[in-house]
């Protein structure tokens, strides 16, 4: 799955004005440097086995290969290095450069596990409709680690809500906030796992799964909202593919 093109129509262009080879070359690598960082790093690790640690960069587009600048840090100091990645078969212009780059950024993601080559950078947050069960999982933990008496203490208990069947009421308040937490922790790891394929960015990452553990489904719902907006863009930009080829 993938989405939006990573270049735009190489032959794109204010009306009239000529496009030599040279400036449509510049146009792709200016605008994969500046709005498709991701994409580049994809091309380093999925068809050069190379995880580049900063300073990614297209240098050069021909119609045999692409050239990428990249740097890896390590202890002894900062390599600066250079990969080429060939075309498949080559391309017969540069105006082909838009769809070979998209495809191979397609493969390439999907070939990593990611459901996405750009990340869904975007928070919803919650509704009202999440407040009571935000306030309750705040609240039952309150009572659980910080006023335990509140629950284990029979005569509170029956003083302030008025509990006759005393002997059970702790157990059961224990068990379902312990279910709760189970399975409130479950839905936060499927969101880490969604989150992850659809490269959703470390900040955003964590506010997600934080909401996913203090709601459970409704968080679940909300991101499932953004993963069915960038499939349902992502199947047009292949249709869109397959009737340009």
């Amino acid at each position: 799955m993938s989405e939006s093109a990573p270049v735009p129509a190489a032959g794109a262009r204010p009306s009239g004005a000529p496009s030599s080879p040279e400036s449509m070359k510049q146009r792709i690598i200016s605008h994969m440097n500046k709005d498709h960082q991701v994409s580049l790093k994809d091309y380093l690790l999925y068809y050069k086995g190379v995880a580049p640690t900063r300073n990614i960069e297209m240098r050069d587009v021909t119609l045999e290969y692409v050239t990428i600048g990249y740097e890896i840090v390590h202890n002894r100091g900062i390599d600066q290095l250079e990969a080429k990645i060939e075309f498949n078969p080559p391309m017969k212009s540069l105006a082909d450069a838009r769809d070979v780059l998209v495809g191979m950024a397609m493969q390439a993601s999907e070939g990593l596990g990611y459901a996405t080559i750009t990340p869904v950078d975007k928070f919803i947050p919650p509704t009202w409709r999440s407040i009571p069960i935000i306030m309750l999982v705040l609240v039952s933990t309150y009572y659980i680690y910080w006023n335990p008496a509140a629950i284990n203490d029979k005569e509170f208990v029956l003083r302030k809500y008025k509990l006759y069947d005393i002997e059970i009421v702790p157990k059961l308040i224990k068990t379902a906030y312990w279910s709760a937490i189970v399975y409130h922790a479950i839905e936060a790891l499927i969101l880490y796992i969604w989150t992850g394929m659809y490269r959703v960015p470390t900040l955003k990452r964590i506010v997600w799964c934080v909401c996913a553990a203090l709601e459970g489904f409704p968080a679940i719902g909300r991101f499932r909202t953004l993963m069915e907006e960038k499939d349902k863009t992502s199947e047009n930009t292949k249709r869109t593919m397959e009737k340009e080829a």
